[in-house]
């Protein structure tokens, strides 16, 4: 088995400091969304220390535990509070990881999903304990008791990103159960996270967080939910992305998924919703367009926004396709393309294509999906980790993919 860049899990250190700090991650991939992990770091922004081998799971009796507190990865710095803030993905599993990562699509759920968050005092150096996000009534995680049933199925989520807002407060976003049920949906397709739980769907949520001084920590209030029919994702929302725009509102871009529906009469799109009151409440959920107002294909894949620093701009990456796409495929071309802050669209003419499918060379499981972005202090340009899932077919193939690094280089105006 190869090794290979993780580009989910590639972080950069917060620039703070003068040194150039990174922390890359490879992976060994057997199944998915199940690796085992490598690290190094460069404190001059490319001088690497060896790979030294980075226990991706604990394990507890008949459970193993996929992320939760680590004293790896990252997050925005925080002014106010004067710290790092990471979100914190943790998953339970029952069992042995491949077995019950396959068994979901089977609708046989083994796991569980929870949010934390990480603080650190000293640019990334080390971290605090990890907080658990809490959106209803259930237990705090027992470090002694991971299999505990009523924490197995309370507060379950699927985290999201963390960004700093100019009002000082702090957002974390993540994917939770959202009660929604009517007759025109009852038989369409439940296919996970959309399962979470009976008479729900898989919705976004924020995290809005103030800092306490009195209690050397964030106070969290949760906003009000927002969900789709199934018959308008199969999947619900998840892999969401806040922005900050500069006119102050909040913009949220989501990936959703037609899986299991007709790709014509329920086209895959990328979804976003907007705040205007720092995240509190959020717009009605709505197909992302070009500025021309023409709809587009999008896979259900992760995307990134990142703003330039060379013009202020505000950028996404992610996937968009010529023909209607079936769930998370094709997955390919790769573009990058400017938002348009005010009317809320993708500037048609912006739009750059950075990698596609070569017919030639590549097989058509090709995923040019599941990147890690952002932007060389030194350069100004950005820099992308991305591996070429399936570049040379499916099956056991599919994981023997390289990893490759784009460099864009954008303009000041």
């Amino acid at each position: 088995m190869l090794l290979h860049l993780n580009q989910e899990r590639a972080k950069l250190k917060h620039e703070l400091c003068r040194q150039v700090e990174k922390e890359e991650i490879r992976a060994i991939i057997k199944s998915s969304d199940w690796v085992k992990n490598q690290k190094r770091n460069s404190n001059d922004n490319g001088a690497w220390s060896d790979w030294k081998t980075d226990e991706n799971s604990k394990v507890q009796g008949e459970y193993t535990m996929s992320g939760g507190e680590r004293e790896d990865g990252t997050g925005p710095y925080d002014p106010v509070s004067k710290r790092l803030v990471k979100p914190v993905f943790q998953r339970i599993i029952k069992g042995k990881p491949e077995v019950a990562m396959a068994e979901i699509w089977k609708g046989i759920r083994l796991f569980c999903d929870h949010g934390f968050y990480q603080l650190s005092e000293d640019d990334g150096l080390s971290w605090g304990k990890a907080y658990m996000l809490k959106y209803e009534d259930g237990p705090d995680f027992d470090t002694n008791n991971w299999g505990e049933e009523t924490f197995f199925r309370t507060n379950e989520m699927y985290i999201g990103n963390a960004v700093v807002l100019q009002n000082g407060n702090v957002i974390i976003t993540a994917t939770i159960p959202v009660p929604f049920m009517d007759e025109e949906d009852k038989n369409m397709p439940s296919i996970f996270p959309n399962n979470y739980r009976e008479g729900c769907v898989a919705g976004a949520i924020c995290f809005i967080g103030q800092w306490n001084e009195s209690i050397n920590n964030y106070k969290w209030k949760p906003s009000s939910p927002i969900s789709v029919p199934r018959r308008i994702s199969t999947r619900g929302l998840n892999e969401l992305h806040i922005s900050e725009l500069k006119n102050g509102k909040l913009l949220m871009i989501i990936r959703g998924s037609n899986a299991g529906l007709d790709s014509v009469k329920h086209p895959g799109r990328r979804w976003y919703s907007v705040s205007e009151d720092g995240g509190s409440n959020w717009s009605e959920v709505k197909d992302m367009r070009f500025d021309t107002g023409e709809s587009f294909y999008s896979p259900a894949a992760i995307s990134s926004t990142i703003r330039s620093s060379i013009n202020g701009k505000l950028y996404w990456i992610g996937n968009i396709s010529k023909d209607p796409v079936d769930g998370n495929s094709p997955r390919y071309p790769l573009l990058i393309v400017e938002v348009d802050e005010e009317k809320i669209s993708f500037k048609k003419q912006t739009s750059v294509i950075i990698d596609d499918r070569d017919p030639k060379n590549d097989s058509e499981f090709l995923q040019l999906s599941n990147f890690s972005i952002f932007e060389n202090r030194e350069t100004k340009e950005i820099e992308i980790y991305l591996l070429r899932l399936g570049e040379n077919g499916g099956g056991a193939d599919i994981w023997t993919a390289g990893a490759y690094k784009y460099t864009l280089s954008l303009n000041s105006v």
